[in-house]
């Protein structure tokens, strides 16, 4: 099978929009649409709709907010047979972050109120336990991040031989996330015959080479080529300096207002601090990126749904696939580098659902030529921000320039990574230069230098000069040498080295046995007899083991005679030699006496060799009495 084989959708904007009910959904259906709140299809859903009912693959591909999730949900939930208990999943739905996972289990839960199916969502940072006791109860519809389903699968809790339904959410993120080897080890678990419907932003050469082999003969629909940006969205960009990002953030709030924004950054720690300094102006926020846990980005979420919360400031985790409705604007505090069409992403966020909405980008001079990248991918110059007058934007806020073109050749990664390193340098410089400025502005005014600010802007001395303008230390006159110099200091040798200087104690003595410094009295009489008894049991268990070695000697090296005169056997702690180990005699084969080499033994040792030992009847494990 060929891409270009594949049947191909081309959007008709002169047909009038069909209803749902004339896509050939039924009853049950139609009411779990009328829950949802959906009053007519969206464009995706109008062209998807009816080629999934009729079981074909699809190669989906539109732009964020245009209910993409139903778009697959309603025929795929019409079509599903229930599952016996214990069994399923039937249907699996992979997408790439925790967020998106959970919000196609709400559309779907909403929809299996009609249909009566079950189920089950398996996300990254969440217990094991409760996902493998749900899978075991079984269930029709899972859906799953990839990684977690991975794991899932290696124990052998999660089992894909009955799936006859496949969707793969926002696929083109799921391949530049790196989910590629861990899509295709899924896939293999399943049966060949099934029905794959994918759904991604866009349809590029990179998405359809690589999806190539997960569906067959499908049908190719594309509402949105790559790079295109939602209509009801009004985009605009302000030029600003690096140090003044926050201060023109926090006037944009209070001038356009607070609730319901977006605040999208670059990096998680730049989130993390940008929160800090928007809460101590008395904004209520919270931030949203890899490192929370999904409770805590869960929490987030459904507080900002709720009102509790006026911003969000978050990475691109929050770029793709999250329906929140009723965001007022989305502001990017940076311009993204590693993925410019995250940017078309990001502004997204607001504007769903025929909505209005506007996003404002911040541009400093390090970001103007990704906003390059950006509109040469939109193919659309972003305006000015019409409502700047009066806002400080900084003393270097950098030039739009307002004759740019799309179609205009860009500088390469090298030429923008030798500039980033300038800037980096200058800003460094500033930041040293404000620093003495505000160090001679305070001597000024306290009219005596400060020592602990001088110290910082003062360069750095050498390390022979600061020991020339040290001041010499005072030394007695009767401790020079001739040349008026104090003599070096000898070293002093440890009492190891030294006999006399060791500790004295008596031959035997142990360090327990010495009496300890009491208030005198009986006590103290008592511990010192103690002592003196413990030295004289030592003296006399000396004697005793010097006598016994002189009896050994009479009866033999390993050996010594009792009282009864009887030869005993020594234990052998004495002995020149060490006691030898008896040697384990191996029963042949033949059994013969011959092939023992034991022809002197008797016959009744010969027999008992010979037998084979007996096998006791206990069991292992029965520690009771005699069986």
């Amino acid at each position: 099978m060929t891409i270009q084989n594949a049947e191909s959708e081309t959007q008709e904007t002169a047909a009038p929009i069909p209803t749902f009910a004339e896509l050939g959904l039924d009853e049950t259906l139609l009411a779990a649409v009328d829950d949802l709140g959906y009053t007519e299809p969206t464009p995706i859903q109008a062209r998807a709709i009816p080629v999934a009912l009729e079981g074909r693959d699809v190669l989906a591909a539109a732009e964020t907010g245009t209910g993409k999730t139903a778009a697959f949900l309603l025929p795929t939930m019409q079509m599903l047979p229930h599952a016996a208990k214990h069994q399923g999943p039937l249907m699996l739905v992979v997408t790439p972050t925790r967020e998106l996972a959970l919000q196609i289990e709400d559309v779907a839960t909403k929809i299996a109120k009609r249909t009566h199916h079950s189920c089950l969502s398996v996300i990254g940072g969440v217990s094991y336990d409760k996902q493998r006791d749900a899978l075991a109860r079984g269930c029709d519809i899972l859906i799953a991040t990839p990684g977690r389903l991975m794991d899932l699968m290696n124990q052998g809790v999660c089992q894909l031989d009955q799936v006859v339904t496949l969707v793969l959410d926002e696929a083109d993120r799921m391949l530049d996330m790196g989910f590629l080897p861990d899509i295709a080890t899924i896939v293999s678990q399943m049966p060949g015959k099934r029905q794959t419907l994918l759904f991604s932003a866009t349809l590029d050469e990179s998405v359809l080479d690589h999806t190539r082999s997960l569906v067959d003969d499908p049908v190719s629909i594309e509402i949105a080529h790559k790079g295109t940006a939602a209509e009801t969205v009004n985009q605009y960009a302000l030029a600003v300096s690096h140090n003044m990002k926050t201060s023109v953030l926090l006037d944009i709030l209070n001038r356009e207002g607070s609730s319901r924004v977006i605040v999208f950054c670059n990096g998680k720690h730049r989130c993390d601090a940008l929160c800090k300094k928007l809460r101590k102006e008395g904004i209520s926020c919270l931030p949203i990126h890899g490192d929370r846990s999904q409770n805590q980005r869960q929490r987030a979420l459904s507080q900002f749904a709720d009102g509790m919360v006026d911003v969000l400031v978050a990475t691109d985790v929050l770029a793709r696939g999250i329906d929140v409705s009723d965001v007022s604007y989305v502001i990017n505090y940076d311009v993204p580098h590693d993925d410019i069409e995250n940017y078309i992403h990001r502004i997204g966020r607001t504007g769903r659902a025929g909505e209005e909405g506007w996003a404002l980008t911040f541009v400093e001079p390090g970001d103007y030529l990704y906003l390059r990248d950006a509109e040469k991918l939109m193919g659309q110059i972003v305006p000015d921000f019409p409502r700047a007058d009066g806002i400080d934007v900084g003393t270097d806020p950098g030039f739009l320039d307002p004759e740019r073109n799309t179609t205009d050749k860009l500088p390469g990664k090298k030429y923008r990574r030798q500039m980033e390193r300038k800037r980096t340098a200058e800003r460094h410089e500033e930041k040293q230069r404000r620093r003495k400025e505000a160090t001679a502005e305070l001597e000024k005014s306290a009219g005596e230098p400060i020592e602990h600010l001088a110290k910082h802007a003062a360069p750095k001395r050498d390390k022979a000069e600061k020991a020339e303008k040290a001041p010499a230390r005072h030394v007695r006159e009767d401790k020079k040498d001739e040349a008026g110099k104090k003599p070096a200091k000898k070293q002093r040798s440890s009492w190891k080295d030294k006999d006399d200087a060791r500790p004295k104690k008596h031959a035997g003595e142990r360090e327990d046995m010495r009496p300890t410094k009491g208030k005198g009295g009986k006590k103290r009489d008592s511990e010192r007899k103690d002592w003196h008894d413990g030295k004289k049991r030592d003296s006399e268990r000396r004697e005793w083991h010097g006598g016994r070695q002189d009896r050994y000697a009479e009866g033999g090296r390993d050996s010594y005679r009792g009282k009864d005169g009887r030869k005993k056997k020594s234990s052998g702690f004495d002995s020149a030699k060490p006691a030898k180990k008896k040697r384990r005699v191996s029963v042949p084969e033949d059994r013969s006496p011959k092939a023992f080499g034991m022809r002197k033994h008797h016959r009744g040792a010969l027999d008992a060799a010979s037998k084979p030992k007996r096998k006791s009847g206990r069991h292992p494990g029965d520690h009771g009495g005699r069986k």
